[in-house]
């Protein structure tokens, strides 16, 4: 009977597969999208044949394409037949994962391809568009209720991006039924509208920026400006930004550009990269701010009027300040803010000498380090606060400093500066901090075995674990990753061989695809120091943080880490999902068994956790 069912079932799908390999099938059942390409190699031939299936598409759709792009409504004149190109380009260059196709000759200089691809594909891409456009919502309502308008603002707009490169954008509704290409530009004009932004004082070419939201200060936005040399890009955290002015710059006024369409982040992500290439930029006149540029040594906000801003929100709770609980006050804290006060006043004169009698050899070389890590200097005014750790320990925080990189786009970045203290009161350890909303979500965290040594261990695992990206130490890497870890890759990568046939593929014309690799620790570790020659910076910033205890390991201390990752370095940037299985039994020595990542566009039900391997 088993047999029986087998022939059966062969004989139902014979031919279909027969039918699909069949080229006059192909051609006349009106099921496909086809062509055929002629060229000196394969690689050109099959070029030539997707064109030929591009063309194919641009005919059949062209009498009820919508296509939706700003110039268009300003001045007409753009060509109906333009716009379909501009959004097939977009599928093209990154979305059609089904093409196939037959080589029929391969002997150069007179190869010939046959192209083809089911013509329902485009109906899901266009579906697969619509509901990653709406998860991006979703995210960027969740980043605005935690001021998180970087991140708000990035989902607003890639959104519309998705919704303007469909084929009926105009069709694209909400739960309550408000058209998408509207309701989206109105939300972000909505928010746009409530960011303030002042200039709090200048010394020399540099200026300390104040950014609010309804009044609150934000936890993160991105802004431009023109330093008299070219456009910057810079980043403001926790209510605060810098920017650094050419020495000759004298214009009477300073134009800021709040960031919104972040179209660097997307370089990891082959179709959001395409069609923010491709669909016309939406301009917002409430993205741009004119500020009158002060004097040399004015101070614009008072250092009282700018504190009572960044602690107190609309309904007067402290929202930024991390302080000490009543079992973390070190009872000689004056102490160590006396040795942080020399360290402090030691980087800003440059004089970086006059404070190694305060560190550890091991301190000394990660603060040597981190002092390299382009042109660091103290910024805004330091607050610097004690911790007693459950170890006989103490951390100081308080310290923000900026780093600024000048090769191709400038940039700068703001990082917390975290200095850990032995029990001899040397400083063994310095680390870039996580932001105070990403400290207080995990120091402030009631659940289940969350003592106060547990925050602190994942809070030092995680602020160690960017600071040695960010610093390139490759060798304290290699320490904290298991010998078998299993370690999943995913990134944009170059094909080097046009696809066989029947192979799933993101992209023919610039053969890119996003993909997924399982690598062994060696091959991990050689991949990264690759990427740290090649980069002048890597700079990591997490976004949000989920961390689980496993209960299950009721002898180890095993937690499942999930983290929203922004990464910025000289040559590359993309935006991600991390998830990280540590074990940290041994505080000094913390295990990573899994390190996965993911892209962006992946909806947050489908993060890998603890549950996929365990």
């Amino acid at each position: 009977m088993k047999t029986k069912l087998t022939i059966t079932l062969l004989l139902l799908v014979a031919p279909v597969v027969l039918c699909a390999q069949n080229w006059d099938y192909i051609r006349s059942s009106g099921e496909y999208y086809y062509g055929v390409g002629y060229g000196a190699t394969v690689t050109e031939a099959t070029k030539n044949g997707m064109a030929e299936v591009m063309n194919m598409i641009s005919v059949n759709v062209a009498d009820d394409f919508t296509m939706l792009s700003e110039s268009d409504n300003e001045n007409g004149n753009i060509e109906h037949k333009e716009l379909i190109v501009r959004s097939l380009s977009c599928i093209s260059q990154a979305s059609l994962t089904n093409v196939e196709r037959w080589v029929i000759e391969d002997e150069e200089p007179n190869c010939a391809v046959r192209c083809f691809i089911r013509r329902d594909e485009l109906a899901r891409i266009y579906e697969s568009r619509i509901d990653r456009a709406q998860n991006y919502i979703v995210l960027a309502e969740e980043a605005l209720q935690k001021r998180k308008l970087s991140m708000a603002l990035q989902y607003y707009y890639w959104s519309y991006a998705l919704i303007c490169s469909l084929q009926y954008p105009n069709e694209v509704k909400d739960g309550q039924g408000r058209l998408l290409i509207t309701e989206i530009p109105a939300r972000m004009r909505d928010v746009l509208s409530g960011v303030k932004v002042e200039i709090v004082k200048r010394e020399g070419v540099y200026l300390e920026l104040l950014f609010k939201y309804n009044d609150e200060p934000v936890s993160s936005i991105g802004f431009n400006f023109n330093d008299g040399r070219g456009i910057s890009d810079m980043d403001a955290k926790d209510g605060i930004g810098y920017m650094e002015l050419s020495p000759d710059f004298d214009k009477e006024y300073i134009h800021i550009g709040i960031e919104y369409e972040y179209k660097e982040l997307a370089r990891g992500d082959a179709e959001m990269n395409s069609i923010l290439s491709v669909i016309a930029k939406k301009s917002f006149r409430e993205a741009n701010y004119t500020l009158k540029t002060p004097v040399d040594n004015e101070v614009v906000i008072e250092e009282t009027k700018l504190k009572q801003a960044l602690d107190m929100a609309v309904n007067g709770s402290v929202r930024f300040d991390v302080n000490p609980s009543s079992t973390q006050v070190m009872a000689n804290a004056n102490d160590y803010k006396a040795v942080m006060d020399k360290v402090i006043a030691a980087v800003e004169s440059g004089n970086y000498q006059s404070a190694t009698e305060y560190f550890t050899i091991d301190g000394l070389e990660v603060f040597n380090e981190l002092i390299a890590y382009g042109n660091g200097r103290v910024v805004g005014v330091p607050d610097v606060n004690i911790f007693k750790s459950t170890d006989g320990r103490a951390v100081a925080r308080g310290l923000q400093m900026a780093f600024s990189f000048k090769r191709g786009t400038k940039k700068m970045f703001v990082e917390d500066v975290v200095f850990t203290f032995n029990k001899e009161g040397k400083i063994e350890n310095v680390a870039f901090g996580l932001g105070k909303d990403s400290t207080n979500d995990i120091m402030c965290k009631q659940a289940t075995g969350w003592d106060d040594m547990t925050k602190e261990m994942v809070m030092e695992f995680l602020e160690n674990y960017k600071t040695a990206y960010c610093l390139k130490r490759l060798n304290y890497i290699e320490t904290i990753f298991s010998d078998d870890a299993i370690i999943i890759t995913g990134n944009v990568v170059k094909r080097k061989e046009t696809p066989v046939m029947n192979e799933r593929q993101v992209s023919i014309e610039g053969n890119e695809i996003i993909t997924y690799n399982r690598q062994t620790k060696k091959e991990y570790i050689d991949r990264l120091r690759n990427v740290f020659r090649r980069n002048e910076f890597i700079n990591i910033h997490f976004t949000n943080n989920e961390v689980q205890w496993l209960e299950k390991f009721k002898d180890e201390k095993v937690y499942a880490i999930r983290l929203g990752q922004e990464y910025n370095s000289t040559s590359y940037a993309d935006m991600g999902y991390l998830f990280l299985l540590v074990d940290m039994t041994n505080r000094e020595e913390p295990l990573i068994k899994i390190r996965t990542w993911q892209p962006s566009e992946i909806t947050l039900d489908e993060w890998y956790n603890a549950g996929d391997f365990y």
